[in-house]
């Protein structure tokens, strides 16, 4: 028996000459996918064929929305911030539609930081743009590079959540690279996780999906020394072998 399939979204880095172009993934999203019984297959992005998305959601049990750039604010009616980074239009384009066309089908998603926001401006909601937009919003959910792989927040896990059920603990401590983040829920979606320190959206989640999750921090991180969190990928792989029957 085939393990189950699980889609991981790819992003664009250049060669240091700019002439030719990488669709490239972190192995700690491959890594951690396949220690949880996951076989990872990685999604070229494609905004130029539509079909392309039927194929690769025939192709996959599961999708993993990883994490990257700023999602660009027109998607939700928003002009740009100048704090807000430059998009990358196809990979924003190409993520949008795969994520709505995955909702219908209830395929199970797991959306990670970049994938989080993504999944949340997909289904109708907003993020503010930086940290600086939200009073009272703390710094440290920007680690600096040496702090990318440690603990440096808490999280609480709201009781009566997927997240909770799936992770098992009421607290965590987390690591977490972004400077964007929730504003407005999408409809149907509700909170899962907050910050322990200042409060915002740190987990969100369908009320009606057989498995969408989503987190602000980066599991994929930390799932080789704290199994609350391969726990969110081993949740992804038990919903995604369901889905197939």
């Amino acid at each position: 028996m085939v393990r189950p399939r699980i889609g991981i979204t790819s992003w664009h880095r250049n060669d240091p000459d700019k002439l030719e172009r990488w669709e490239a993934i972190r192995d700690t999203y491959t890594g951690a996918v396949r220690t949880a019984g996951g076989l990872p297959i990685v999604l070229p992005i494609d905004d130029d064929d539509p079909e392309s998305i039927r194929d690769y959601l025939d192709a996959v049990d599961g999708l993993l929305f990883t994490g990257g750039e700023d999602v660009a604010p027109a998607y939700y009616g928003e002009p740009r911030d100048e704090r807000c980074q430059e998009p990358d239009p196809e990979r924003d384009l190409f993520e949008i539609r795969l994520a709505r066309a995955a909702f219908p089908r209830r395929t199970p998603l797991f959306g990670i930081c970049r994938g989080l926001q993504v999944l949340n401006v997909a289904a109708g909601g907003t993020l503010y743009q930086d940290l600086g937009c939200r009073p009272g919003t703390q710094a440290y959910h920007s680690a600096c590079l040496g702090d990318r792989q440690k603990p440096i927040h808490g999280v609480r896990i709201l009781p009566g959540t997927r997240l909770r059920e799936v992770m098992g603990v009421g607290e965590s401590r987390v690591t977490s690279t972004h400077h964007q983040f929730v504003k407005e829920l999408a409809p149907g979606f509700r909170v899962s996780a907050e910050s322990l320190e200042d409060g915002i959206v740190e987990g969100i989640e369908s009320h009606d999906h057989s498995f969408l999750v989503a987190v602000q921090w980066h599991p994929e991180r930390m799932y080789r020394d704290h199994p609350e969190h391969l726990a969110l990928f081993a949740g992804l792989v038990v919903a995604a072998k369901r889905s197939r029957g």
